[in-house]
């Protein structure tokens, strides 16, 4: 009989730049106030990066801190999933980046390109890498930059007041298993139990950086760099919108998939876009708030890193602990979307 691997979520790790910006700090740069900014979005600071760190510097720390959590070190993986939508350069992307200044063997290292729908893209490739056979020990990495491409000016506020700098990675394992000790809600076994994923480019427009790119003549041009098309963009009622109902079908699919209710999950970990998206989830779910764990108040929206950077935290303070249901939802640019059900 063949082999049969389940994957393990076994170590989680985060890394926040020390520069706090809080609103009051926005609030000397652009119209704007502590209040008008909390009421629409939760957040009351973030951290952004000083200006000679990257997004690949960013990645480092917070695979260092995985290192010595788990006790492994670089020649112990296989392979490299990282995602981000800030990278150093245009191309190449930071996973090579990060696997050479950190001494990795020269095994793959590839970026994902899924922006805040980070987490739930790489949890099932990463899955699908491993219950192939192929690979023992997959590193994930999240890490965004946001704050060196943001309009800190009244003109661009409504986007610049969301988002903050941070990482996260995550060490998934192997394990041989029967049939039987396969991840399910029943068996109480760690692993991911499923995953969904979705996507519609009806709303590509709704949230992106326009330049550079091929859409751009001559992919950057000096009209773009004065419209600030570097900037990103966001139709924001629009995107709260879609996020809402993608993030609610999401949830209540794999829900009704495995015939569990509110009452089985320790936890639903969500996106940190913005707190009124998370708590209308919440309440379609119809979840206790102690059952949701949001620190968007915190660091913002760090776009790839956000659920990791949660359950790092969640951890840490002692509100999950291994054998414990959870259930992440995510939405980003794209328009990209998806959740996993996830075994600690």
């Amino acid at each position: 009989m063949a082999k049969q691997y389940k994957m393990v979520m076994t170590h989680f790790s985060k890394y926040l730049p020390p520069g706090k910006v809080t609103n009051d700090d926005l609030s000397k740069l652009m119209d704007t106030n502590d209040a008008w900014i909390t009421e629409r979005s939760g957040i009351r600071e973030r951290r952004f990066v000083e200006e000679s760190v990257t997004t690949s510097d960013l990645g480092i720390e917070a695979v260092k801190n995985v290192l010595a959590a788990s006790n492994l070190k670089p020649s112990d993986f296989d392979y490299i999933i990282a995602s981000t939508l800030s990278p150093d350069y245009y191309f190449p992307g930071i996973a090579p980046i990060i696997q050479h200044k950190l001494g990795f063997p020269t095994i793959p290292a590839i970026d994902i390109r899924v922006q805040c729908s980070a987490f739930v893209y790489s949890t099932q490739m990463a899955e699908a890498m491993i219950k192939s056979g192929q690979y023992k020990r997959i590193l994930l990495v999240f890490s965004d930059v946001q704050s060196k491409m943001l309009d800190l000016t009244t003109k661009g506020r409504n986007v610049a007041v969301l988002f903050g700098d941070g990482a996260a990675a995550v060490v998934c394992e192997a394990i041989e298993c029967s049939e039987k000790e396969m991840p399910t809600v029943q068996n109480n076994v760690s692993g991911v139990i499923d995953t969904i994923l979705g996507s519609d480019g009806i709303g590509a427009e709704l949230l992106l950086t326009r330049s550079p790119g091929t859409a751009t003549k001559g992919f950057m041009n000096s009209e773009a760099m004065e419209n600030g098309d570097w900037h990103p963009t966001m139709e924001g009622r629009s995107v709260f919108k879609h996020a809402v109902t993608r993030m609610c079908e999401v949830a209540e699919t794999l829900m009704k998939r495995h015939n569990i209710t509110a009452n089985d999950l320790a936890c639903l970990v969500p996106h940190q876009a913005n707190l009124r998206i998370s708590e209308m989830v919440r309440e379609k779910m119809e979840l206790p708030k102690e059952k949701v764990f949001n620190n968007i108040h915190c660091y913002g929206n760090t776009t790839s890193a956000t659920i990791p950077i949660c359950i790092n935290e969640a951890i840490e303070q002692g509100r999950l602990k291994k054998g414990d249901l959870i259930l992440t939802v995510a939405f980003g640019a794209g328009f990209t979307w998806g959740g996993s059900l996830i075994r600690l």
